[in-house]
């Protein structure tokens, strides 16, 4: 009898967990976020911005497959310019403002996908979003280089600098983003590591190097135009 009832119960918490659903990924691409605060970083220097800074963001996602509720987005892009009440980290997301950029190639349907797939990724923060604007969009994440410079073959990464690949993000008159991968200048105190979670649900990043980041359009009362920073992510999304 006990070893019914054992056999039973097994059986039981085994098709449990068969049961189980998974949410198969029906969505793919590539992410680049900037921020106006640095992402790669030791506590000396985040300490100093927190409060200060940081609460001013560029993202973008490039769908390279997949659809979003049947409609396909394959090869479009959607980003958001994002304005926090404080450095994100500390921020109340649900109060922040952002100005949303669509691929001008999309249809309606498309479109209206892009917006409620950036908005589902990015969550609270795009709540309020005070514009949605229409601009031809550039965005590329290259395959890391692994170019070797004479100060690479010197002593061999004392640092285990993270290598995000090379990326581009540029919506016509509205926003750009320029990145490098990391390397060992970018070290200061020697300390450094990633502060801050990226912006985005469903990413998988490593922080770069932000040559270049800006945002020129309207809506969020302020402008920025960040440069030469450790305050990027870049990598790739799923959903």
């Amino acid at each position: 009898m006990v070893k019914s009832i054992i056999a039973s119960c097994c059986f039981a918490g085994l098709f449990a967990i068969v049961a189980l659903p998974v949410r198969a990924v029906e969505i793919r691409g590539d992410y680049i976020e900037s921020r106006t605060a640095d992402i790669y970083t030791g506590p000396c220097f985040s300490n100093a911005e927190v409060f200060i800074t940081g609460n001013q963001a560029v993202l973008a996602w490039k769908v390279r497959e997949g659809s979003w509720k049947g409609v396909d987005l394959s090869g479009l892009t959607v980003a958001a310019a994002i304005r926090g009440t404080t450095t994100f980290s500390e921020d109340k997301p649900e109060e922040a403002q952002s100005v949303l950029i669509v691929d001008r190639r999309a249809d309606k349907a498309q479109r209206e996908a892009l917006i409620e797939m950036a908005k589902t990724l990015a969550g609270e923060r795009l709540d309020h979003i005070v514009a949605v604007k229409s601009a031809l969009i550039s965005m590329t994440v290259e395959e890391d280089r692994h170019e070797k410079s004479a100060e690479q073959t010197e002593p061999s990464h004392l640092h285990k600098t993270p290598k995000a690949p090379h990326a581009s993000f540029w919506a016509a008159g509205l926003a750009e983003i320029l990145t490098r991968p990391l390397d060992e200048r970018d070290h200061f105190c020697g300390n450094e590591t990633v502060a801050y979670e990226p912006l985005s649900r469903g990413v998988v990043v490593l922080p770069a190097y932000t040559l270049g980041a800006s945002f020129k359009g309207e809506g969020l009362n302020v402008n920025w135009d960040d440069h030469n920073s450790r305050g990027s992510f870049v990598g790739t999304f799923a959903y």
